[in-house]
């Protein structure tokens, strides 16, 4: 063999061993990224249930029953009689 052919082998060889490095490096850092993908889903599908169940709590909290119900309990609050109500006009 010659020299140039020789030294075309080896610059090919090694151009063969970086590009498959590459390769590899590559594809790690794609299933890395695609685990993160993952996580932030779940991560996402986790926060959408906890706003649903905000969501759901608040309306169940401005209930016009639920409100009376609350005065009535923890404020010990009642409605007043129709003798207690004052009508102003203007």
């Amino acid at each position: 063999m010659s020299r140039f052919n020789v030294t075309t082998l080896v610059v090919l060889y090694v151009l063969v061993v970086a590009l498959a490095l590459l390769v590899v490096a590559n594809r790690h850092e794609a299933r890395r990224l695609f685990a993160d993908v993952q996580k932030l889903e779940q991560e996402r599908d986790a926060l959408r249930a906890d706003w649903s169940r905000l969501k759901l709590e608040h309306s169940t909290l401005l209930n016009q029953v639920h409100v009376e119900t609350q005065a009535k309990q923890r404020l010990g609050m009642t409605k007043p009689s129709a003798s207690e109500l004052k009508v102003i006009r203007e």
